[in-house]
């Protein structure tokens, strides 16, 4: 009877899902296009964590070959015990440069990657002929995902959409482009984002959604108490450029696959990361390459 007791405390202890940083933070470190170099300013969110593990590296690979790599480290964010923080060793936010090519941007814990997304950059010529100059425009999947942010206990907080845009993706030469994100259920229109994209480089945005132009936001229970399909519509120079579907029901939004908690590949998607010291749910509605 002692042997299993102590087995099973053992068991018990073991680390339960895998470990993976948060992808949303992993795709916002800056991109300075002119130089083709990369800037760490925030550290990145570390779900579930090694016990005992201190040491990471951030790697981006071209061909399977890495040709930056950034000595990281791993620290703990307490109070929340299944979160870390990885932050450069040597305390230098800059790493790069990098020309274009196509490349994989990878974290390695224990000499296993753990969190992976692949991405291209091309080199191209701006349009203005009396100060040409050449920018690394990078492609990947900025232009595709988004994510539902929902609070994990006070529901009486509004939603959140995490999302990335950049005036190319709209196809036009303004140099401020405004859009609109709207909220339907199933027809009807429950939910409206409006805003103005400034830069061609991609850009991170996480506006509240509202109840229509100039109205109160949307309460997070308000949208988890009304089940059915929903539809997010992504809208510019009266085109529609992105649908996102998702369902709710039982008083919780559906996930895809890569969302779930015990997803193992490096392309996992964590449900929960730390926004301002706050642990926050993540709904995303596409996956990442």
């Amino acid at each position: 009877m002692r042997s299993l007791l102590l087995l099973l405390s053992v068991a018990a202890l073991a680390q339960p899902y895998p470990t993976h940083v948060a992808m949303d933070a992993l795709l916002k470190i800056r991109f300075f296009p002119q130089r083709g170099e990369f800037m760490m300013a925030e550290s990145v969110p570390v779900l579930f964590p090694p016990a005992g593990e201190t040491k990471a590296r951030l790697l981006i690979k071209k061909g399977g070959a890495a040709v930056v790599t950034k000595n990281m480290v791993i620290e703990p964010w307490p109070p929340h015990t299944v979160f870390g923080n990885l932050k450069a060793a040597d305390g230098r936010m800059g790493f790069g440069p990098i020309g274009p090519g196509d490349y994989t941007m990878a974290v390695e814990m224990g000499g296993k990657e753990i969190s992976a997304y692949s991405f291209s950059v091309a080199s191209v010529k701006g349009g203005d002929a009396f100060d040409p100059k050449t920018e690394m425009v990078r492609s990947g999947p900025w232009a595709k995902t988004a994510f539902l942010v929902g609070p994990v206990e006070d529901t009486g907080q509004s939603v959140e959409v995490g999302i990335w845009l950049s005036t190319r993706e709209f196809g036009g030469t303004q140099r401020q482009v405004p859009y609109t994100m709207h909220l339907l259920q199933g027809a009807k229109q429950i939910g409206l984002v409006e805003g103005v994209v400034s830069d061609a480089s991609w850009e991170y945005f996480h506006p509240e959604v509202r109840t229509g132009h100039g109205g109160g936001p949307v309460k997070w229970a308000a949208l988890m108490n009304a089940p059915g399909a929903y539809t997010l519509e992504l809208r510019a120079l009266g085109k529609t450029h992105r649908t996102y579907k998702f369902q709710v029901a039982g008083g919780k939004v559906s996930r895809i696959a890569q969302n779930e908690l015990g997803y193992v590949g490096v392309d996992a998607l964590p449900p929960q990361s730390l926004i301002s010291d706050k642990r926050m749910q993540e709904f995303w509605l596409a996956p990442i390459q």
